[in-house]
Order: structure tokens, then C-alpha cells, then sequence
């Protein structure tokens, strides 16, 4: 886009270089809730890494802690939720003042998100292109509203929105859900990111729209060079879009690699169990199996693994002490007492069809 600047990695004076290379990072993320009892933990010692032109995948049940994750890294988290610990890297400079959250009405320059409603994100009594417009004299001060209009076009063109010019001049009604979402995603590169933050974002469409939605997220991946992290519960889309994964589970992350082998040799029984209820990683219907049990609330589980209380595997150990997220096999970690015990030794235990969901 000729009058548009793309985005250069500056991020103001409140960043400090580090010199890395990677999208964005983080590194020992710890979020509490404030209840009258005292702060309650819900996202722990959380680091992940999303590298350029990467599409790294974020699941977990409902309540495991990875929107919060991804709001966290936004600067966007809920007034009661606030960040301890924590530092976060985008494009390679570390943001200052990283244990405070970011004010409303503020940003965090080289981060975007696209969320998973995004009628409950747009703003109904605007034109969308004039949104879009909006979005780039925000983050490109001293662009005037000529080259603003004329850059939000441009945006719905490589978004893939037919008539772009038309189109802009409409308001979010007139448009379908993946429609809409592409206007998001267009809103989202006003934003001249590094990384972008894709939390479900096609969950609410049906399966062709959404296929179309991944596909111009996997494009724009590519020819920006931007880190996307997709924070999802649908295995199916993961699988097919993601280049490495991460698996949490109550506010920890439980398992990471890359996402062809967690699928398939899941070294975390959660992930296993995971598979099983997945219809389209078992052979039939007769063979899903349920997961017993839920996710336990924040402060629920004082010791011990908190995945124990749903875990066929457990013993002794694992409702006594805490496992500890370390590297099983290259490139491979597990939050796990018996991954864990058995590193670089035997693997048989792999072969359990708890772990693998019934498909291997």
C-alpha cells in the first residue's frame, strides 16, 4: 500500500531492544484474580513463542486459561485480572512495565486481535470502511483522512472483500459473518502487527466460511511475515493450520511441540483424552469417549497435578506433588509424571491407548 506504512518493529519509548528475532514472546506469565479471600491464581508460569510466518496453535477446554493468555499479551485483560509476573517481547523489543496491564482506550504497538464475534466488535452505527480508517490514523498519526479512506480499500482488497471500494461505504449489517470477520482482519493489519491473536475467530461460521477465513489467515501469514497465535478448542483446524501447539489446561500449559506429533504420540494424558472425544480422530462413532469431570475453577486444586482428579493414569505422586513442564523428547515438553519419569529412557507407555485417544 503506497501512502500505508507497514509495520517496522518500532515500539515507542516504552520499548527496550533485545535483539531476538522472533514475532513476539512470552516469558513466565503469571495472572491472579483479586477475591476478598486474597490474589488466586489463574494463568501460571505461561511462556510460549511465536516465531515470523508462523502459526502456533493455543487449545484448551473452556476455562483452561488461553484467552486470557492471548489478552494478556494484547494488554487488553478484564479489570479484575491483573498480570504479577511476566515479560513480553514483540518483534524483538521487550515492553516495559510488563506487570501492569495497559489502560483503556490504550494500545500495544505490533500486537492485533481478531476475536471470535466480531458483530459484538464492530461498531453498528459506522461505515465499515470508515472503521478501518479509523484504525490506521490511530496507530499512523498525521495521515490524513483521504489517504485513510483510500488505505481502508486497500485493505478490504487484500482481505479478499469483492467490490472493496463499495463495500466500504456499508455498514456491518449489510455484511455476512465472514464478512464481517474479514473486516477484522482488515482492522487488524491497520494495525501494522507483528503478531496477530486469532481467538476462535471462526467458530461462528459455518464450515466453508471458515475454511476461506483460515485460508486468508494462512496467506497473510506468509506474505506479511506476521506471527499468528490461534487460540482455539477445534482440534480439526489446528491440525490442518498450525505449525507447532501448545495444550493448556487450567491455567498451565501441559504440552508443547509440533503439531503433527502432539496429534498423533500426545505425550500428556489430557492431550490423549482430548483425541478421544475429537470424531474425526477415531475410527468410529462407538469409539469416542467422553472426558468425566471438568476443568477445576481457580484455587480449586492446592497440590498436586490439577489434571489428576480426571486422569486414568494417576498415582501416588501425581496428587502429591506438582509436575514440572520439562523437555521429554526433542523439541517436545510435558507437564507430566510419567512423561516426565520416563525421558529419554522408555517410551513404551506411548502405546497406551488413554494417551494417544484411540488413534495413532
Amino acid at each position: 500500500m503506497s501512502d500505508i506504512r507497514m509495520w517496522d518493529g518500532g515500539m515507542g519509548s516504552g520499548a527496550v531492544s533485545s535483539g531476538q528475532g522472533s514475532a513476539a514472546e512470552i516469558r513466565g506469565l503469571n495472572l491472579v484474580v483479586d477475591r476478598p479471600g486474597g490474589p488466586v491464581p489463574v494463568v501460571s508460569d505461561v511462556s510460549l513463542s511465536i516465531g515470523r510466518g508462523e502459526i502456533v496453535g493455543l487449545v484448551g477446554e473452556s476455562g483452561s486459561g488461553k484467552t486470557l493468555t492471548g489478552l494478556a499479551m494484547a494488554g487488553l485483560l478484564p479489570t479484575k485480572i491483573r498480570r504479577v509476573s511476566g515479560d513480553i517481547e514483540v518483534a524483538g523489543r521487550l515492553v516495559e512495565g510488563a506487570a501492569a496491564n495497559i489502560g483503556r482506550g490504550s494500545r500495544r504497538d505490533g500486537i492485533a486481535v481478531v476475536f471470535q464475534n466480531p458483530m459484538t466488535s464492530l461498531n453498528p452505527s459506522m461505515r465499515v470502511g470508515a472503521q478501518v480508517a479509523e484504525a490506521l490514523r490511530i496507530h499512523q498519526p498525521g495521515l490524513s483522512r483521504r489517504a485513510a479512506a483510500l488505505g481502508a480499500v486497500e485493505l478490504f482488497e487484500r482481505v479478499e472483500i469483492p467490490d472493496a471500494s463499495a463495500r466500504a461505504k456499508q455498514y456491518p449489517y449489510e455484511f455476512s459473518g465472514g464478512m464481517r470477520q474479514r473486516v477484522m482482519i482488515a482492522i487488524a493489519l491497520a494495525c501494522n502487527p507483528a503478531v496477530l491473536i486469532a481467538d476462535e475467530p471462526t467458530t461462528a461460521l459455518d464450515v466453508t466460511v471458515q475454511r476461506g477465513v483460515m485460508d486468508l489467515l494462512q496467506r497473510l501469514c506468509t506474505e506479511l511475515d506476521l506471527g499468528v497465535l490461534l487460540v482455539s478448542h477445534d482440534l480439526a483446524v489446528v491440525s490442518e493450520r498450525c505449525d507447532r501447539l501448545m495444550v493448556m489446561y487450567s491455567g498451565e500449559i501441559v504440552e508443547t511441540g509440533g503439531v503433527d506429533e502432539v496429534l498423533a504420540v500426545p505425550l500428556h494424558p489430557y492431550v490423549g483424552r482430548l483425541l478421544g472425544c475429537a470424531p474425526d480422530r477415531v475410527a468410529s462413532i462407538d469409539e469416542l469417549r467422553a472426558l468425566p469431570g471438568r476443568v477445576p475453577q481457580p484455587g480449586e486444586v492446592e497440590h498436586g497435578c490439577k489434571f489428576a482428579g480426571r486422569c486414568d493414569l494417576r498415582f501416588d505422586k501425581c496428587e502429591a506433588d506438582a509436575p514440572q513442564l520439562i523437555e521429554v523428547l526433542t523439541g517436545r515438553s510435558a507437564r507430566c509424571h510419567l512423561a516426565n519419569s520416563r525421558a529419554g529412557l522408555d517410551l513404551t507407555f506411548l502405546e497406551s491407548p488413554i494417551l494417544i485417544g484411540g488413534n495413532r
